[in-house]
C-alpha cells in the first residue's frame, strides 16, 4: 500500500493546529478572498496531492456551513 511508505519530501511538516481548527470553524463565512488566501497558506509547499486533498476538505466544509 502506497500510504505505508516513508515520505521522502523536504518540506517541515510544521501545522499550527489552533489555526487549522479556527479555519475549519469558521470556513464556510468567510469572504471567496479570505478563503483563497488562507488556502495558498496552507497548501503553501506541499505536494500537489496533499494540496488537492486539503483544498476538497476545505471545499466540504464549506458546503456544509452554507458558505458555498
Amino acid at each position: 500500500m502506497q500510504d505505508s511508505n516513508i515520505a521522502t519530501n523536504g518540506g517541515p511538516g510544521n501545522v499550527d493546529e489552533k489555526r487549522l481548527r479556527n479555519l475549519a470553524e469558521v470556513w464556510g463565512k468567510l469572504p471567496e478572498h479570505e478563503r483563497a488566501k488562507a488556502m495558498k497558506e496552507l497548501t503553501q509547499g506541499l505536494p500537489s496531492q496533499y494540496r488537492q486533498v486539503i483544498e476538497k476538505y476545505f471545499r466540504d466544509l464549506a458546503k456544509k456551513s452554507g458558505g458555498e
